[in-house]
């Protein structure tokens, strides 16, 4: 019988039982296991967030309520609310698939710091400001908050030789979605649309 010494220790501090020992268990399957798990909370988190997000920004920023009564404004307002559809579902897509969650989590953070920084300061710099007009891009921009505190976390996570590209390249990807409605509106009134 071995002793108690004679047990390896998980990275969390932790014994294996000599029932894991016997399946072939080790102190490094365990931690891997364990990140694993912490790696599956984050994405539930921002996959959360994303969700409560793309509800308020329907509700709130393009007011979907009123879009469905008034068919003609609901049709001028389809491809943003397609571009912004487009961008969350890249989120769940990104992060349902286990090898893209970096991408995802980027993105959730572009997505999250971006829209929230740009309603809020939006709101708060109208001249002259006024409540009953901005509390709904505030509300917009606060509901995005969650989504980027979940996505930094999520680095905790990831060893620190990780490579960031996939971050970066999921702001980058949050950033160009954003930035289509904000440069197709100028544009098509430029030329005439």
């Amino acid at each position: 019988m071995a002793s108690p010494k004679d047990v390896p220790e998980t990275l969390q501090g932790g014994r294996l039982s000599t029932a894991a020992l016997a399946m072939g268990a080790t102190a490094e399957r365990s931690a891997f296991h364990n990140a694993v798990a912490a790696v599956e909370g984050h994405r539930k988190f921002v996959r959360a967030s994303v969700a409560g997000a793309l509800v308020v920004r329907l509700l709130l920023e393009f007011n979907l309520i009123a879009l469905l009564q008034q068919r003609a404004n609901l049709i001028a307002q389809l491809p943003y609310i397609g571009v912004a559809l487009l961008a969350y579902l890249l989120v769940m897509m990104w992060m349902a698939k286990g090898s893209g969650d970096r991408l995802g989590f980027g993105m959730a953070l572009g997505l999250g710091v971006i829209e929230a920084a740009f309603q809020i300061v939006g709101a708060l710099m109208q001249q002259p400001f006024d409540l009953q007009a901005a509390w709904r891009p505030i509300a917009v921009g606060i509901a995005h908050l969650p989504m980027a505190v979940f996505a930094i976390r999520s680095a905790k996570d990831y060893p620190s030789q990780d490579s960031k590209g996939p971050w970066i390249y999921g702001f980058t990807a949050a950033v160009a979605m954003l930035a289509i409605p904000w440069v197709a509106g100028p544009i098509m009134h430029r030329l005439g649309w």
